[in-house]
């Protein structure tokens, strides 16, 4: 099983302040199949690379 509990990635230049992904919350079962859909920069990749711990920053 996944599980994800108020996972938050803020992104941060000398001028902006991006929040890619805000309080999201997930659980995936065994054997079960998800899917992330989304517009273009909603945080998709971001999440995935949260998943698969490959997060570099």
């Amino acid at each position: 099983m996944i599980k994800l509990v108020d996972v938050n990635k803020t992104f941060r230049t000398q001028e902006i302040e991006t929040h890619a992904l805000c309080n999201v919350n997930m659980e995936i079962q065994d054997s079960e199949f998800a899917s992330i859909m989304g517009p273009s920069g909603c945080g998709k990749s971001t999440l995935l690379n949260i998943l698969v711990l490959d997060d570099k920053t």
